[in-house]
């Protein structure tokens, strides 16, 4: 039988924007921790950190039992303190920043997303078909940054406008918006900044590694041994305590400066520099990794 024989039913061909290719890329990354028990139990993790300062926010507007008490604490509250007042920049900027509160939040989530985002589709030989469905390998790398993004997005800056919002329609009166309005924006703006960074920086060496596993240690290993990195550095360098190689810390250092929270032993403009640098060297080796020369532009 030949093909003319099949009845198949004609249909126009409609064509599709790059954006529209894309997309499918976008979502299936941003909805990754949904497809099993163990990711939703990883997400749950990840958000518990929310829920209590939902409570302490909760408290703060006289809403639970113990409200009295803890306003009459926020009056005398010392300044290493003030990350856990609602009306202050430190109580949403810090809980993500903060490396005792946010770092190993972070770490789990962007370690079993973010970090195989790209690894894993070289691992199953996966990206030459992605060449052959008129996605060219700059798209590809955008549609699947931009999908891990909007993962950890949701939980870094989504839970600080979450509390926010939160404050505002449950205060008494005006007096909460108004003292958290003239630092929201700025807060915002720095958490977006911060997970910009942090999640390009780990979509990128996903992009250059052979194996999703490789991948997840690797980014530990890049976060906890910039960590150790630091610590020998100060021990070598005594008269210099502003050394900057912890890249968790770089970032947190320009997400304060731009949040306006005072930052202290570590350099902005140093944080820059390793941030740039490590960016950029990181963009050479995936830009070579994802190279392919019978892309369809």
């Amino acid at each position: 039988m030949t093909v003319y024989g099949l009845e198949y039913r004609p249909k126009d061909y409609r064509p599709t924007s790059a954006w529209q290719r894309l997309r499918p890329l976008v979502r299936a990354e941003r909805n990754v921790l949904f497809r099993s028990k163990w990711g939703i139990g990883t997400l749950l993790f990840c958000v518990s950190p929310l829920f209590v300062r939902l409570v302490i926010l909760l408290g703060y507007l006289g809403l639970l039992p113990f409200a009295g008490r803890l306003r009459d604490a926020a009056e005398d509250v010392p300044p290493a303190m003030r990350m856990w007042i609602p009306t202050e920049v430190e109580f949403y900027v810090e809980q993500v920043v903060a490396m005792e509160q946010g770092f190993f939040v972070f770490l789990v989530l962007t370690a079993m997303a973010t970090a195989r985002t790209i690894a894993k589709d070289r691992a199953t030989n996966a990206l030459e078909l992605y060449w052959t469905r008129g996605i060219s390998p700059f798209g590809y790398f955008v549609g699947k940054w931009f999908g891990a993004f909007s993962l950890v997005g949701c939980v870094t800056v989504g839970g600080g406008l979450l509390l926010w919002l939160v404050g505002i329609l449950f205060a008494e009166d005006w007096t909460y918006f108004e003292s958290t309005a003239p630092f929201m924006p700025r807060a915002l703006f720095a958490l977006l900044t911060f997970t910009v960074v942090m999640t390009l920086l780990c979509v990128l060496l996903s992009a250059v590694c052979a194996s999703a596993n490789l991948a997840t240690i690797l980014w530990c290993l890049l976060l906890g041994g910039s960590f150790a990195v630091e610590i020998v550095l100060r021990e070598l360098l005594p008269g210099n305590r502003d050394t900057t190689a912890a890249i968790w810390e770089a970032a947190a250092t320009v997400a304060r400066a731009i949040a306006g929270v005072p930052y202290r032993g570590h350099s902005l403009e140093g944080s820059l520099w390793l941030l740039g640098a490590l960016l950029l060297s990181l963009s050479l080796l995936a830009r070579r990794s994802l190279r392919a020369t019978e892309a369809i532009q």
